[in-house]
């Protein structure tokens, strides 16, 4: 890794940018989505277009920004593509996910099944699928890995995502689910990639080795809060917060753990939803039971971990932006 002393050298004229601080990479990693869903297939560009005019929290991609950062703060240029691969693949499954769950909206604008219909949508999600995978394949090597072990780093991560999709859709109106088997499913669909993102920026930055496992356990927890303030807020929020239907996993027979918790202290509430209970009836008795106060507990302790996992990294720069993201994970 180089020091601040050759940072001015590599912003001469003419030097290549190898090394990048924060937000110029983030900027660039922003740049290489858009161009990509802009320069698509034509016959499908015109739904990629539509994908670019919704921004994403991008939370995956600062993620692997900030594990990148060396000791010095900078961050290696080939970060971008693997930033810019991770949100990529991420999209794939959201457009997937929107057609397996009818869903209308996504980011606040039509669903691109809604707005174009099911196969052209089932095509764009392969398509972003695939070039994700490129760009993974393309990430430069340095003096701790190189090209194979980073995609046979990643890829893993990638078939836990399908995974826990496919354990969601399985369980699909099971009121019989158990808190451990409900965390199992999101341990998949979602913390997958964001291990995905932390284990990439490890091996990209210049921690020692011994740090990988706190790297990739950091992506966990902060994965595992992600959904979970997810699943909070699909009982609490509104459709123009959420920017995405409310009460949607209860609809379509998705259980998550705080209607777990709710039918755990509620005997009656499984009778009563298998008699047709209305989505006010079934929010009522999640709050009633405390379902929303157990999930905020366990955010807390996730949270409290992954803090004292990320006071451990090495670089001041790095531990607070991680905690920042940590903060906006947890945001219930």
């Amino acid at each position: 890794m180089i020091n601040r002393a050759q940072f001015e050298y590599i912003n001469e004229p003419g030097f290549p940018l190898d090394w990048l601080e924060y937000g110029e990479a983030l900027r660039l990693t922003e740049q290489k989505i858009q161009e990509s869903l802009k320069t698509a297939p034509l016959t499908i560009r015109h739904l990629t277009t539509h994908l670019a005019r919704a921004g994403g929290k991008g939370i995956r991609a600062q993620a692997l920004l900030a594990c990148a950062m060396g000791s010095d703060d900078l961050i290696r240029k080939s970060a971008v593509n693997a930033a810019a691969a991770i949100e990529l693949l991420h999209l794939a499954t959201l457009i997937h996910d929107d057609i397996i769950d009818e869903a209308d909206t996504r980011r606040g604008i039509a669903a691109l099944h809604v707005k174009f219909g099911d196969k052209l949508a089932v095509l764009c999600g392969d398509y972003l699928l695939c070039f994700a995978l490129k760009l993974v394949a393309s990430v430069t090597s340095d003096d701790k890995t190189d090209l194979n072990k980073m995609a046979a780093t990643l890829l893993p991560y990638f078939t836990e995502v399908c995974l826990g999709e496919v354990r969601e859709f399985s369980n699909t109106g099971n009121l019989d689910l158990t808190e451990e088997e409900y965390l199992k499913i999101i341990s998949g669909k979602t913390a997958a990639l964001f291990r995905a993102s932390f284990h990439a920026g490890f091996l990209l930055s210049d921690e020692p080795q011994e740090m990988e496992d706190a790297y990739v356990d950091i992506g966990e927890q902060i994965g595992m809060i992600f959904q979970l303030a997810d699943d909070c807020m699909d009982f609490t929020s509104s459709l123009k917060k959420a920017k995405k239907p409310v009460l949607n996993d209860c609809s379509r027979g998705v259980v998550t753990l705080p209607l777990i918790h709710a039918l755990k202290e509620d005997k009656g509430l499984k009778e009563k939803m298998l008699n047709g209970a209305s989505e006010d009836d079934i929010r009522a008795a999640v709050i009633k039971t405390g379902g929303i106060e157990y999930l905020r507990s366990m955010v807390a302790d996730r949270k409290m971990k992954a803090k004292e996992l990320i006071s451990m990294l090495g670089s001041e720069k790095k531990r607070g932006r991680l905690g920042l993201l940590l903060e906006k994970a947890a945001s219930l």
